[in-house]
């Protein structure tokens, strides 16, 4: 009989938690600091790679390193490196990569956070940053942003908070054809709805922090790719800057990955359901949905992901009325993470930028009349109920 490749919810179970003494059925919290060794001998030996072990926790832990052979188990990648948070991760890629007066090519919707790395983190460095948008013609687009001092291309799919779509497989043919490595945020979609690697995508990074946890009471990000590369990383970003992930917070990523697939399968279900209320409803002016035939990335999305994710965005008439919804919300809350259990609502111009004129919002790529929502793992009904309520006050 031939032998066929476990799946995912399998993997998700197992993968990375064998090895540790006694045997135990959940992995160790290895809350220490520091390691101790019988001689001095010892001591120089795992340091220098002579033989397996661990040093300090700021760069290496049993319980982190079990979180990171998972993520990698699930992703497909050769290895993974766990950072504080997702911003952790995304600027130890960067700054990895990238040397002053070096280029990199962006997707122009891209999380608020990473933006504000590109603007007051990189370009102190002389660092440009060339944008395409995922609703150009990528094909013929970013070729032409591209000069001998790009080093790489990052983007999103789907992209918070419009939640377009871009091409993977055509991002990196592109990557290759110019000899620039590929980074993705694959934080939207976890490892269970897309696999980046897959396509030929280089570098894939995560908010840990959201479906990954699942649960909002932890920060991470994790980096998975090829072996040297994260070698890299380890070596240059987590010990020399030392973002590094708590063990608990490690703990806490390894428990939520065992549900991920269930819990995503809740996510898409129910975002499907609350896409579709909204776009019947007549004071909703857009819903912005991937799994809706009508969005322009439909097609790409369902060729290249099992499910069309738990995020769902809609547009009304302006920030007047996203006000008035958000605050009628009752079993909605508002906030600006996502992937938690509970459904979780956001207006980014109500809340980071309440002091710019929707001018001003939309030349920073902010839509003044957006509500991002979350969608959490009640039943759907029940969020459907809620959101009509607020919706029938405008």
């Amino acid at each position: 009989m031939e032998k066929r490749e476990k799946g995912f919810g399998t993997v998700a179970v197992h993968a990375g938690e064998d090895g540790f003494p006694y045997r135990p059925s959940s992995t160790p919290i290895y809350q220490t600091s520091t390691y101790t060794f019988d001689t001095v001998g010892d001591a120089a030996a795992v340091m220098h790679g002579a033989r397996s072990g661990f040093v300090y926790t700021r760069i290496g832990n049993p319980t982190v390193q079990a979180f990171e052979k998972k993520l990698a188990a699930l992703e497909g990648a050769d290895d993974a490196v766990a950072f504080a948070s997702g911003m952790a991760a995304i600027s130890a890629v960067f700054l990895e990569l990238l040397r002053p007066g070096d280029e990199a090519i962006s997707c122009s919707q891209i999380y608020s956070g990473t933006r504000g790395f590109y603007d007051q983190i990189l370009s102190r460095t002389g660092c440009v940053i060339r944008h395409f948008s995922p609703h150009e013609d990528i094909r013929k687009k970013i070729p032409l942003l591209v000069n001998r001092k790009t080093r790489l291309i990052f983007f999103e799919t789907p992209s918070n908070p419009e939640l377009s779509i871009v091409d993977m497989g055509i991002i990196a043919s592109i990557a290759r054809d110019h000899n620039i490595f590929s980074v993705i945020d694959n934080t939207f979609a976890t490892p269970y709805l897309q696999r980046p690697f897959d396509h030929g995508v280089d570098c894939v990074v995560h908010s840990a922090t959201k479906y990954i946890g699942g649960h909002g009471d932890a920060i991470g990000g994790i980096v998975a790719g090829k072996s040297d590369f994260i070698s890299r990383l380890r070596k240059n970003m987590l010990l020399n800057i030392g973002g590094c992930l708590s063990p608990f917070n490690a703990w806490l990523y390894l428990r939520g990955l065992k549900t991920l697939h269930v819990r995503m399968d809740h996510h898409c279900r129910a975002a499907a359901t609350i896409a579709d209320f909204l776009v019947r409803h007549r004071q909703v002016r857009a819903v912005l949905y991937p799994g809706l035939s009508t969005h322009p990335g439909h097609d790409v999305a369902r060729r290249q992901m099992r499910g069309f994710g738990g995020m769902v965005s809609f547009r009304l008439t302006g920030r007047a009325a996203c006000r008035k919804v958000l605050d009628r919300l009752r079993l909605c809350k508002i906030g600006v993470s996502l992937g938690d259990a509970e459904t979780l609502a956001m207006n980014s111009a109500l809340m980071f930028y309440p002091g710019l004129t929707d001018a001003a919002c939309r030349k920073i790529g902010i839509d003044p009349g957006l509500i991002r929502l979350s969608t959490g793992l009640e039943d759907a009904q029940d969020i459907i109920d809620d959101l009509g309520s607020a919706l029938k006050k405008l």
